[in-house]
């Protein structure tokens, strides 16, 4: 059964509409703006919806960009000086360059995500680089207030373009992580967020809290901090920090190594000292082929060794040597059975 005209979701106009609304913006701004120029503009908003959205949209744009960071603004959109006639040439051009800016900076990049065992690495609009983990999801949108990005699973490492006036906020778990030029580390799961500061300064705030301005002596900041107080649900990281929440549990500030944080970067999972049972779980994020520990008693184990990601199998063979323990493969799992017959030793991938 079809939805109807009515129901249907909002078609996003395209880049032919878009260019032809910047168009418009530039004639009615332009000298030759005349009663003929404005009886045509109102016959192309009317004959169609994409139309009126495409214009309303780029309308938005073109008044927004007084807003925007000088930075990312080309200096042919910010609109000629005072006194200076626009001409259609150059309003066209500004309209087109602003409305090209503007379609980048709200519809850049709606979703990307990576499959189970896969890594990827992007550029962002502004410049700002993402490596994506096993399994992640990523929605980004920026607008003149912030560059934001929500991570929906996974693990992503962002090297943040340095824009001062711009903030970078990205939300997981519940939280949300400012940063304006620095490199960290965001880990969101069922149950636990884990935040890594590798250089510079983030603040972790609840995602309901007003993010900072950019000056914290300026009078906004000041009216700011007035009218939403920091509580003591908000963290500022010093490099090398990491900072956990877990449900139910108190928030935990470590200092792990960043080598072990960051191996997948390489293809790696270091492991040292960890039990059976959380190795196998890290194993089984980068593989469709499970690991799993038949008896209780061996999740206890430890494991240490540097392993390849998705190399489940040798993984399995390194610690049923290591332990005595038996392999078995069923279908989509690799089983490890049997009970420890050795106190925990070290067990290394070849």
């Amino acid at each position: 059964m079809n939805d109807s005209v009515e129901n249907a979701a909002p078609e996003v106009p395209s880049a032919a509409t878009c260019a032809e609304a910047a168009a418009w913006i530039a004639r009615l701004h332009g000298e030759d703006r005349t009663a003929n120029v404005e009886a045509g503009f109102k016959r192309w908003l009317a004959a169609s919806a994409a139309h009126c959205a495409a214009f309303e949209m780029a309308n938005e744009i073109w008044v927004g960009t007084e807003y925007l960071p000088k930075s990312v603004v080309p200096a042919l959109a910010r609109g000629p000086k005072a006194g200076l006639v626009v001409t259609l040439p150059r309003a066209l051009a500004a309209a087109i360059a602003v409305v090209a800016l503007g379609i980048s900076l709200y519809f850049h990049d709606s979703g990307l995500a990576t499959r189970v065992g896969e890594q990827r690495n992007l550029t962002l609009q502004d410049g700002t680089r993402v490596s994506l983990n096993t399994a992640s999801r990523i929605h980004v949108r920026y607008d003149r207030l912030a560059r934001r990005v929500v991570l929906d699973e996974g693990e992503a490492y962002f090297e943040v373009a340095k824009h001062p006036d711009w903030p970078f906020v990205v939300s997981a778990g519940g939280r949300q992580v400012v940063a304006r030029g620095t490199a960290f580390l965001v880990r969101s799961e069922k149950q636990r967020i884990a935040v890594t500061l590798m250089e510079g300064k983030v603040i972790v705030l609840p995602a309901d809290e007003a993010v900072p301005p950019p000056s914290v002596n300026s009078p906004a900041a000041l009216a700011t901090s007035r009218e939403h107080p920091r509580t003591s649900d908000d963290f500022t990281l010093s490099p090398g920090q990491r900072l956990t929440f877990v449900t139910h549990q108190l928030p935990k500030v470590d200092r792990p190594e960043l080598d072990r944080v960051t191996a997948w970067q390489h293809g790696q999972v270091i492991l040292d000292h960890t039990a059976l049972v959380d190795a196998a779980a890290e194993m089984n994020r980068y593989s469709d082929v499970k690991l799993k520990i038949e008896e209780p008693a061996a999740g206890h184990a430890e494991v240490t060794g540097i392993f390849r990601v998705g190399d489940s199998e040798s993984f399995a063979r390194a610690v049923a040597e290591t332990y005595h323990l038996k392999v078995t493969t069923q279908g989509d799992q690799i089983v490890l059975a049997g009970v420890p017959s050795m106190p925990a030793v070290k067990a290394n991938n070849k």
